[in-house]
């Protein structure tokens, strides 16, 4: 249950990639050390039989040709020409009968020697005969007699005996040769040895038939002493991998441990000759084949990593780029902007999802614009409401007036009066319109005090005071006149002296239109000021209020009052700054 909270947290793009690495490269693991381990397997038994059976060949080709070496001199052992010509007394023949008697065994070893499986045939005879030590054929028996091979073959009983015979006696150049060794025997006397007969093969012949199975492997021959005959190796690999003793491992190669390292090797004895074939290969050699195995199973493995994720990587950013295109749009939703994900149709879930989210977000701004006209109308239906309930009243005091004036026959008053009120509603009505700029506003005072001077015989003053960016900030219309209205009925006219001043001063302070009525008159009771609402000529600042706030929402203050009483009233409205664009 702890490891599925993570993973629920985690994004979308971390949990494609996280299933494609356990659905792609995880089983694609597995199924490389699977795989692996089962072509190792594969590739060290082919690798052994492979070694087992180049090692065979060999052994097969060596032991072929020494069978048929050791016929040939078979061959030779058994003539009873040759054995009867070798007994005789040289002092008792011519020399004629003894060229002759040779001639015939020089020809018959001619026909032996035409076989490639050897070098050539060297016969040690007595001394005495015409022919020793003439030719390379016939050797004197003195050069040879008491040295140790000869007693080997004297040892074998007529058995042949294989050796390193360095031919020393040769006309040329001295030569090594692999030889095979018997004794002629006195036809007459067969304990008497009469001399011997040597069948030589070339040490660079067997080193040729020495085949290698792998890079690195040594193949060599040794006698039954320890003596090297041939060798695939160099002295250097020979120092290092050279057995210490005979092996005979039977048909399989074992494992050995040598001062320079692990090996497998395999020996045995080629016929009964007593000579041994000794095959070494490193582990490592073997190991080899193993790594390159390894090596391009990765490679291909890599390869196949490479396509999936090819494949896999444009599909996962396919889903998650439209997934946080669409977590971006949603956030913005948060912030109030509400934006449509303009992206090409797909009929895919994204694409259906995608476009609900669009239809949604159309549906909602026709809702809000919607309640937004409503908003208006209601707005507006309220601000005509609190205007209406001001025209009236001015209208009838103003009409009064003039019938008072008609009373006394002031018809010039009345002229002045008739126009001003026309001109005060001109500006009032503003073609329908809700709101005008202070100028228009300041204007209407004017014209109002203009009617009023009548009313109250210039004992009013009307003083204005306001900035030239003020004029053209807007208000809701009719908002100071019942200010200046207020203060004359509630300011001015409470005073014994019914006379005074009033003041409009309008400026801009950090973005907010700050605009002050103040009077000299009787100022307001600690009752009146505590409750600005109170009334003015049968309407209240509280009307004023509630268009502002209708106006200029929350961002409109209520009207303060600052008053001392005897000495006269400030009211101040204070609105952020709005201009007609």
């Amino acid at each position: 249950m702890r490891i599925t909270v993570p993973f629920r947290n985690l994004s979308i793009r971390k949990k494609l990639m996280l299933l494609f690495v356990m659905v792609g490269i995880i089983p694609l693991i597995i199924t490389f050390f699977v795989s692996q381990h089962e072509i190792r397997k594969y590739a060290l038994d082919r690798q052994s039989y492979a070694n087992n059976q180049t090692y065979e060949q060999t052994l097969s080709v060596l032991t072929s040709r020494m069978s048929h070496i050791e016929e040939i001199s078979s061959m030779i052992v058994v003539n009873k020409k040759i054995t009867s010509i070798f007994s005789l007394k040289p002092e008792r023949l011519e020399i004629w009968q003894q060229l002759s008697m040779f001639e015939e065994i020089t020809s018959y070893t001619q026909i032996l020697e035409s076989d490639s499986q050897f070098n050539n045939i060297m016969y040690f005879i007595n001394d005495g005969f015409v022919t020793a030590g003439k030719t390379s054929l016939y050797r004197p028996l003195s050069q040879v007699q008491g040295q140790k091979w000869t007693e080997s073959f004297l040892a074998a009983k007529g058995r042949s005996a294989w050796l390193i015979f360095e031919d020393k006696f040769n006309f040329l150049t001295p030569k090594k040769y692999l030889t095979l060794g018997r004794a002629l025997w006195n036809e007459n006397d067969y304990m008497e040895s009469v001399g011997f007969v040597m069948i030589n093969i070339d040490l660079e012949e067997i080193t040729g038939a020495l085949r290698q199975s792998v890079p690195g492997q040594l193949v060599y021959v040794e006698t039954a002493d320890g003596e090297l005959v041939a060798s695939s190796g160099t002295e250097e690999e020979l120092a290092k991998m050279r057995l210490p003793g005979k092996l005979n491992s039977g048909p399989s190669y074992s494992e050995i441990h040598l001062e320079s390292g692990t090996y497998l090797a395999r020996g045995n004895q080629i016929d009964s000759t007593g000579l041994y074939l000794i095959s070494v290969i490193p582990s490592s050699a073997a190991m080899s084949i193993i790594q390159k195995i390894r090596v391009q199973m990765l490679g291909i493995y890599a390869v196949i990593g490479l396509l999936i994720f090819v494949f896999i990587f444009p599909i996962t950013r396919s889903i998650t780029q439209r997934i946080f295109l669409l977590m971006n749009k949603m956030s913005q939703v948060r912030q109030g902007r509400l934006n449509t994900l303009d992206l090409e149709p797909r009929t895919d879930e994204l694409g259906h999802l995608i476009s609900s989210y669009n239809y949604m977000i159309n549906s909602v701004q026709e809702l809000m614009e919607e309640q937004f006209r409503l908003g208006q109308e209601k707005k507006g239906a309220e601000l005509k409401a609190l205007q209406s309930q001001i025209n009236p009243h001015f209208l009838y005091n103003t009409l009064d007036m003039v019938n008072w004036m008609a009373q006394k026959d002031e018809v010039d008053n009345i002229q002045r009066v008739i126009h001003a009120l026309s001109d005060y509603y001109k500006l009032v009505l503003n073609k329908g319109k809700d709101f005008v700029s202070v100028g228009d506003e300041v204007r209407l005072c004017s014209i109002y005090m203009d009617i009023q001077k009548n009313r109250y015989k210039d004992r009013i003053k009307l003083e204005i005071s306001v900035e030239d960016d003020a004029l053209s900030c807007m208000l809701p219309k009719i908002t100071l006149q019942p200010l200046v209205e207020n203060a004359i009925v509630h300011g001015i006219m409470e005073t014994e002296e019914r006379r005074g001043t009033i003041r409009i001063i309008g400026r801009i302070e950090q973005d907010r239109l700050r605009i002050t009525v103040e009077d000299d008159g009787a100022g307001l009771s600690e009752r009146e000021e505590r409750h600005s609402g109170y009334q003015g000529s049968g309407y209240g600042v509280e009307n004023i209020n509630k268009r502002l706030s209708l106006f200029f929402g929350g961002e409109a203050r209520e009207i303060t009052f600052i008053s001392t009483a005897g000495k006269g009233t400030s009211v101040i409205i204070d609105v952020p700054v709005m201009r007609v664009l």
